[in-house]
């Protein structure tokens, strides 16, 4: 699967970092004050995910994660369009 230690290339330091902040924004996910906020945090933590799940489909070298990121990105936007819109409608 990976050939090399995760931690020894940039892009695994940069996956742990993305890992790590997205762990951080769960807070914000969780106890956001407003329904936006917690909209926002729910783009962010599913597009570093995106960019994890690219990273680690270069590093391992199988390159159906990187469909998989690409669907998951087309969903977040398409999620976040809708989400937009039912807030438009409750106000």
């Amino acid at each position: 699967m990976v050939e090399e230690n995760l931690l020894v290339s940039p892009f695994g330091w940069g996956a742990v970092v993305l890992i790590i902040t997205s762990i951080i924004l769960s807070y914000r996910v969780l106890f956001g004050p407003t329904l936006a906020d917690r909209i926002v945090g729910i783009n962010t933590v599913t597009t570093k995910t995106v960019i994890i799940l690219a990273i680690f489909g270069f590093m391992a070298k199988e390159y159906f994660f990187l469909d998989l990121a690409i669907v998951l990105l087309m969903v977040n936007a398409v999620g976040g369009l809708i989400l937009a819109k039912y807030m438009e409608g409750a106000r």
